[in-house]
């Protein structure tokens, strides 16, 4: 197992804006992953999140409200929650970490949002074990309510951890 760094913190605490800060710290072209980008309405109503490549910037729907008309009848989704969470974005995500992990430029890995989906089983949950088996550094957002449960199912015993308190960002 490579280096792994959890970034931790409340709901809305800017893990996901510390990660992709991170990211842009890292020599180009030894690092890539995924985000979790928050997709709000025109009336600025939270919608869902958009899965986001860090190295090419191309962004995926992946989550959104369970109840709404995001959601297509036709796309192969789970719920979690309140939340429809769609295969195909999650089956694109997990062909492309097997990619960086088969590039031996790409040193860093970035996951984010690890947490309850991926306790049951679900998510990143398989990818997650791969990488945590390769010998690539590794960061991951992960809540801290849900930080001691996910080391102990993932047997992360030793790891750097980066603690994100309530952020004020700027207004755009």
């Amino acid at each position: 197992m490579g280096r792994v760094t959890i970034i931790t913190g409340e709901m809305d605490a800017g893990k996901t804006t510390e990660l992709i800060r991170l990211y842009s710290e890292l020599p180009a072209g030894t690092a890539d992953g995924f985000a979790s980008i928050k997709v709000f309405s025109e009336q600025g109503v939270l919608e869902g999140y958009d899965l986001k490549r860090l190295a090419s910037g191309e962004r995926f729907p992946f989550i959104r409200l369970s109840p709404g008309d995001a959601v297509l009848p036709q796309q192969d989704s789970f719920e979690f929650d309140r939340f429809n969470f769609l295969r195909e974005p999650l089956a694109i995500a997990e062909q492309a970490i097997m990619d960086i992990l088969s590039d031996s430029s790409i040193r860093t890995i970035l996951l984010d949002e690890i947490g309850p989906v991926e306790l049951q089983g679900n998510g990143f949950c398989s990818a997650l074990k791969v990488l945590l088996e390769n010998e690539k550094d590794l960061y991951l957002c992960i809540n801290r309510k849900n930080l001691d449960p996910v080391a102990k199912k993932f047997g992360i015993v030793t790891y750097r951890l980066i603690v994100v308190e309530d952020q004020t960002f700027p207004s755009q």
